[in-house]
């Protein structure tokens, strides 16, 4: 019987990759009985819980896997400089270790139509789009352009995979290499060539900020529809920032948080969200996508009257019955709201 500490799952890491020098890919062990909640579509993501030190610390990882072509979860994760998680990942997990994981969630997903496809990626953000491109190659008779951007041929991720593909598909799938060393950072005339060699396309981003940024400019400046533009992005909370910013309305009662094993306190503005409230008092409340989808910013409401104004696939049904919400899309109703966190010890 498969372990649940709230919504989290143990699952059992069944082998682990050595894809570059900075890059590992895990693969998990899904029991008979968690098959259906880990069923998912190729873009999906998994979010794990990890205890590091004193506190619960949760990121989500794309699959790299298809589930159209491939019967494992496989995620992979990059280290990036000061990266807790990603370098707790590649530095301590290995086969057999147990992990909190979260059920499949994510729209970065094929929208369905036969159009062109041309992926804009760069670094580990080859991850969602090489569970794109898998099942775009064995189900759909799709043109597809990959451009792929990374410091120097060694940091390719998946090179011998997406080598496989190009030679399998040599008349549908096309990759192009975009290596720092070698060609410098990409830029906007140099992405709008690719856009404007397929305009009817629909074009899917994930990477860096300033490399999305540059993709979303070259879309920009060649006036493609936003229904054709798919952008997947997490980005950690910069609670210094959010603990700077002034507060813009009136405060209502006092908000009780439970998280890590400690009670905080605190005011929430008139219109603020549970999140948003925690990050500006400086509590390093978990979070992810922060629209509703991903369920990294789940807690139960243990008292008091709350909205929860957006639910984007982030809980099923039965969660909400439960009485969790998402709480970068709650906001309090009414005197005496707490709210627990859950933890994946």
């Amino acid at each position: 019987m498969t372990n649940q500490a709230g919504p989290y799952f143990d699952l059992q890491v069944e082998r682990v990759i050595d894809e570059t020098q900075d890059t590992r890919s895990f693969v998990l062990t899904i029991p008979q009985e968690l098959e259906a909640t880990f069923a998912y579509r190729a873009g999906q993501f998994l979010t794990f819980g990890v205890p590091l030190g004193d506190h619960h610390q949760v990121r989500c990882y794309s699959l790299a896997s298809c589930p159209e072509t491939e019967s494992e979860h496989k995620v992979t994760v990059k280290r990036v400089d000061d990266g807790r998680v990603s370098n707790w990942f590649n530095e301590n997990v290995e086969a057999g270790q147990a992990l909190h994981v979260m059920k499949p969630a994510g729209h970065f997903c094929l929208a369905d139509r036969e159009t062109p496809l041309v992926f804009f990626g760069a670094g580990s953000g080859i991850t969602p789009i090489a569970s794109l491109i898998k099942a775009a190659l064995a189900t759909t008779g799709r043109r597809l352009h990959l451009l792929y951007a990374n410091r120097d041929a060694d940091s390719i991720i998946f090179a011998t995979e997406l080598d496989a593909l190009a030679a399998r598909y040599p008349d549908r799938f096309e990759v192009t290499h975009r290596l720092d060393d070698v060609d410098g950072f990409l830029d906007v005339p140099a992405a709008r060539k690719v856009v404007v060699a397929d305009p009817g396309a629909d074009f899917y981003i994930c990477g860096p900020g300033a490399f999305m940024d540059v993709a979303e400019a070259a879309l920009a400046e060649a006036s493609v529809a936003e229904e054709q533009i798919f952008i997947e992005r997490f980005d950690t909370p910069d609670l210094d920032a959010a603990a700077a910013a002034p507060a813009t309305g009136q405060a209502t009662d006092v908000l009780r948080v439970y998280l890590d094993g400690e009670v905080h306190e605190l005011s929430v503005q008139e219109d603020e969200t549970i999140l948003a409230a925690c990050h500006r008092a400086g509590i390093d409340a978990p979070c992810a996508c922060t629209e509703g989808y991903c369920g990294a910013c789940m807690a139960k409401v243990k008292q008091g009257e709350v909205e929860m104004l957006l639910n984007d696939g982030g809980l099923d049904d039965d969660q909400v019955e439960e009485g969790w919400v998402l709480t970068c899309q709650t906001r309090v109703r009414s005197a005496g709201v707490q709210v627990d966190y859950p933890d994946a010890d």
